[in-house]
């Protein structure tokens, strides 16, 4: 052979084997073929050849390609996807944080369509939050958060320096109050010291004695429990009913005005009969008293006549008295046979 043939054939096979080294720098696989699509984006940061193309995270393909778009319509990215996955018309290429180091990839995300973007189509891109982007903004808004409630703790501290500074001699004069006022206390204290100590050993003792003394305090409890117990087993409470329940049963008499006490309480008759009876016999006594002689006949010899004149009036007083109450109780017992009689 040759040595030109020989020569031209090692160059093609480092030829080859450079495009293959390439390529698989880029994730494409070697050996097998691809399609290739496109995507346009307003902003594609950290996107670049070779960066991974996945669907349901699992590696697909590679990014061949990042270039601005002269037509107006932003980056254009070109990817390669492996001729065994087919990506169906409504399907999104969405770029996301490939990892914690800023690294990006693009993830097909699968639609429905029965049909499927042609080779060399292009895949609609969509702006996805990222788990990075999403921290990020997590991480803004917690300080703005905390940015507004150390403004709010500053606004505060300041409040209240400004009021202990306005307050100052009255905060001042407060405590030295309070200086004085311990002050007095302790001085008391200290004047009221024996008192005090006095007191306690009386209290002292008095404890002491109850100690001492338990036995009787108790025997003493337990006497009036048992007199309680036997006023409660007494017929004392069963009398003061008896009494309750007659006085209650009086008192309905007397309410009612067909029974005879009702009648004799109520009636107007009986009433102005005991009171012309009563004024009798205190017309009869002061006729008695001014007249005597017209009752009792004096006798000049015998006994002493001034006590006999005493003793007869006595005598004509108990018989006037004695006609009164017996013509009340005539008046009385006719009036209850009058009741009788109506009933």
């Amino acid at each position: 052979m040759k040595k030109e043939v020989k020569v031209g054939i090692f160059a093609i096979v480092v030829l080859l084997v450079g495009w293959g080294v390439i390529r698989y720098l880029k994730g494409a696989d070697v050996f097998s073929s691809s399609n290739t699509y496109y995507a346009y984006y307003t902003q594609v940061g950290g996107i670049q050849p070779a960066s991974h193309v996945t669907i349901s995270g699992v590696a697909v393909g590679a990014v061949a390609k990042v270039t601005l778009d002269e037509s107006a319509k932003g980056v254009e990215v070109e990817f390669t996807v492996d001729k065994r996955y087919k990506i169906p018309v409504d399907s999104k290429a969405r770029i996301y944080s490939d990892g914690i180091m800023g690294g990006k990839a693009i993830e097909i995300v699968l639609g429905d369509a029965t049909e499927y973007v042609e080779r060399r189509g292009t895949v609609e891109a969509a702006s996805g939050t990222d788990i990075m982007e999403m921290a990020t903004t997590e991480i803004d808004f917690i300080n703005e958060k905390i940015s507004a409630v150390v403004d709010g703790l500053s606004k505060t501290l300041e409040g209240v320096n400004t009021l202990i500074e306005a307050n100052t001699a009255s905060l001042t004069s407060i405590m030295a109050n309070m200086d004085g006022l311990t002050g007095n206390v302790n001085t008391m204290l200290k004047n009221e010291r024996e008192h005090l100590e006095q007191a306690l050993a009386s209290l002292s003792r008095f404890s002491q004695s109850l100690g001492d003394n338990a036995d009787e305090v108790g025997g003493i409890i337990d006497n009036m429990h048992k007199l309680s117990e036997d006023l409660a087993k007494t017929e004392i409470v069963a009398e003061l009913d008896g009494v309750v329940n007659n006085l209650n049963e009086l008192l309905a008499a007397a309410k009612d005005e067909n029974g005879s006490v009702g009648k004799l309480l109520g009636d107007a008759a009986l009433y102005d009969n005991l009171s012309a009876a009563s004024n009798n016999l205190s017309t009869l006594l002061e006729d008695l008293k001014e007249n005597p002689h017209r009752y009792i006949n004096i006798s000049v010899f015998g006994a002493n006549p001034i006590k006999k004149v005493e003793k007869a009036k006595a005598k004509a007083e108990k018989k006037a008295i004695k006609r009164a109450d017996e013509l009340a109780e005539k008046q009385h017992e006719q009036q209850l046979k009058e009741m009788e009689k109506g009933q």
